[in-house]
């Protein structure tokens, strides 16, 4: 086990752009290289929005965007790292092909591995309130259509 007295979180300015540099690879288009700063271990864990949940390698590696598509970072990303572990967590703006955007929220778990830096864990979502959360997934469940 181990004592949260003896690890010390120091703000890591090198994760941040680390998660920055997956972001420009994404709206670049570059899916390949926006995969290799995502970690091969097999406990490597990306979860999305609805029920996305994706821990095989080929799976995680599968996805294109078209260039312009992707996140950009929001205003106030924050990163740490004790030893050879880190985390970031952002509210970025997902921009969709047809222009349009969305609010998001994401944390990451990143490890150092001999290539460097990497990410093993992703959360991913549309920010939503819960009481609009709630309200949806009530409406989903009885097959209530959304409102015109």
């Amino acid at each position: 086990m181990i004592d949260s007295r003896s690890i010390t979180l120091r703000e890591s300015p090198e994760l941040r752009e680390l998660v920055f540099e997956f972001y420009r690879r994404m709206l670049a288009g570059e899916a390949d290289a926006a995969n290799d700063l995502i970690s091969h271990d097999p406990a490597t864990l990306m979860i999305g929005s609805a029920g996305e949940w994706v821990q095989d390698q080929e799976a995680l590696r599968s996805g294109r965007l078209e260039a312009g598509e992707g996140l950009e970072p929001g205003s106030s990303p924050v990163a740490y790292e004790a030893g050879d572990l880190g985390w970031f967590a952002d509210q970025p703006t997902w921009i969709f092909g047809d222009g349009s955007r969305a609010q998001m929220r994401m944390t990451a778990v990143l490890a150092r591995e001999p290539a460097g830096w990497r990410i093993v864990h992703a959360h991913l979502s549309v920010a939503v309130p819960d009481d609009e959360c709630v309200m949806l997934q009530r409406r989903w469940r009885h097959g209530i259509p959304a409102p015109d």
